[in-house]
């Protein structure tokens, strides 16, 4: 799973380059900030198809649980356009979401560091709706690959650079989308002391 993310300090300017190539619009001030971890329930930037423009602008994390007290932050890959709470939402509002990487808990309460082999920015898959006007998102997860199954057997679904107007403008690559194997990362417990690099 995916429960908390955060930004360093070179996310603003590899933000604005993002926007700038990929032709990303915004029509209001992102409080995404570098040095800020986000929580479920936190305001964050997200990318999202708005006609035919992408857009970014901020939106809560996590919906409403309709069954119990709680934040729904996650849905899983595999299952999502079979549940009646995401099917609308996975074919027809799916977004992405920004960082500079997230963090993850081992069993023994360890916490560490996931980031891409070439520092770029980490661009998680998602979808979103309106719950009283109020635009909120959810992450998507897939199976842990090598990189990540040493800590958790969860991890983001990821999407390149070059994969984010098909991500979020074509349904017929869903599927590939949703069932794919994930990109190695770079795995770093949270002290500093120890570091894994995969597939590099």
């Amino acid at each position: 799973m995916c429960c908390r993310y955060y930004f360093e300090d070179e996310y603003r300017e590899m933000m604005e380059n993002l926007m700038d190539t990929q032709c990303i619009k915004t029509d209001a001030p992102l409080i995404t900030e570098p040095g800020r971890d986000v929580y479920p329930s936190d305001a964050s930037t997200v990318i999202y198809r708005n006609n035919n423009d992408l857009t970014a602008s901020d939106m809560r994390w996590g919906f409403s649980n309709p069954y119990k007290k709680g934040l729904i932050i996650n849905a899983r890959a595999e299952t999502a356009r079979d549940k009646n709470l995401f099917r609308d939402s996975i074919m027809n509002r799916r977004c992405i979401i920004p960082a500079s990487g997230f963090y993850e808990w081992d069993p023994y309460k360890a916490r560490f560091r996931f980031t891409l082999p070439d520092g770029e920015l980490v661009l998680m898959a998602g979808f979103y709706h309106l719950e009283q006007s109020v635009p909120r998102y959810t992450i998507l997860t897939t199976d842990a690959n090598e990189s990540m199954r040493p800590v958790h057997d969860r991890m983001p679904l990821m999407i390149s650079k070059d994969e984010i107007r098909p991500w979020l403008l074509n349904n017929e690559r869903l599927s590939d989308f949703l069932e794919r194997p994930q990109i190695q990362l770079v795995r770093e417990q949270d002290s500093g002391q120890m570091r894994m690099d995969f597939g590099m």
